[in-house]
């Protein structure tokens, strides 16, 4: 018997197996809901943009963590992640690598993804590039491309783009257009998205959001997406995969240099997807 006969037997039942187990997922296990939470960038580089001076060339490490109570079905367990960024800020670049753990339901994926912000007068450039190992439901490779311009006085506009690869369900694709308001050291935000995996529909969610300076030590930042396939548990049709997340948290300057942060979500999905978490998160500057 050919390798061949062997080989497409074996790979049709592990794509049932894909599709069936209650211990996998659809191709989006909650990738989108990241992306939503985090399009916007920093406030560090948009004041950047504003200082006529060339910025200090800074090292930072930023650590973030996040477990999860799931609900899926009738199966209730855990998720998290644990994400781990390096980056060197140097005059217009701000570049980074960071390495991500996810666990769901006890099977761990791991990310790679390197980065930066270009600053630009009046505007700036994301590229992102990523790839995954011990793949069970995460991506084999990501790229992202954003670009914001100052539309008028204290308004961006913002255009994003983000591709990913999967094994076996489909290469994704999102769009996101938006608008961002910044004012004295604030901003709130908001976005428009399509997305889509190939051979499937395409899905509409949007995200509201906003980042306020309290005091010098203290910020706060929350917002709310809704919409359709925010986690893609289930891989139905987007109509049928509707839900909404709400998050907020706190950042408080403890030290020059350092910065802890701490954070909760809530998020659900029909037809039976329900996710609590919680997160936490340090920063050194040096």
């Amino acid at each position: 018997m050919s390798f061949q006969r062997i080989l497409k037997p074996v790979l049709a039942a592990t794509f049932v197996l894909a599709v069936l187990s209650p211990r996998l997922f659809a191709a989006e296990p909650g990738e989108t809901e990241k992306m939503l939470r985090r399009i916007t960038p920093p406030i560090s580089v948009i004041k950047e943009m504003e200082v006529e001076a060339k910025p200090k060339d800074q090292w930072y490490f930023d650590s973030f963590y996040e477990p999860s109570l799931i609900l899926q079905g009738n199966k209730t367990g855990r998720w998290g992640e644990l994400t781990n960024t390096f980056g060197y800020a140097h005059q217009n670049i701000q570049g980074y690598f960071s390495v991500s753990e996810y666990d769901r339901f006890g099977n761990n994926d791991y990310n790679a993804n390197f980065g930066s912000y270009i600053n630009m007068k009046n505007s700036y450039l994301r590229l992102e590039s990523g790839f995954g190992w011990n793949v069970n439901y995460t991506y084999d490779f990501q790229a992202i491309g954003e670009y914001a311009h100052k539309l008028i006085k204290d308004v961006f506009w913002q255009v994003g783009y983000n591709y990913r690869m999967y094994r076996t369900s489909g290469d994704s694709h999102n769009v996101y257009p938006g608008l961002i308001y910044y004012f004295g050291g604030h901003y709130i935000a908001a976005n428009y998205g399509i997305g889509w995996i190939e051979s499937r529909d395409d899905a509409h969610f949007g995200v509201i959001k906003g980042d306020f300076k309290i005091t010098d030590f203290l910020r706060l930042s929350g917002g709310t997406a809704f919409g359709e396939r925010l986690y893609d548990i289930f891989g139905r049709h987007a109509h049928s995969e509707t839900g909404y997340i709400v998050f907020s948290g706190l950042s408080l300057n403890l030290y020059k240099g350092i910065t802890c942060r701490v954070g909760c979500s809530y998020g659900t999905e029909k037809p039976k997807f329900i996710k609590r978490s919680l997160n936490f998160g340090l920063n050194f500057k040096f």
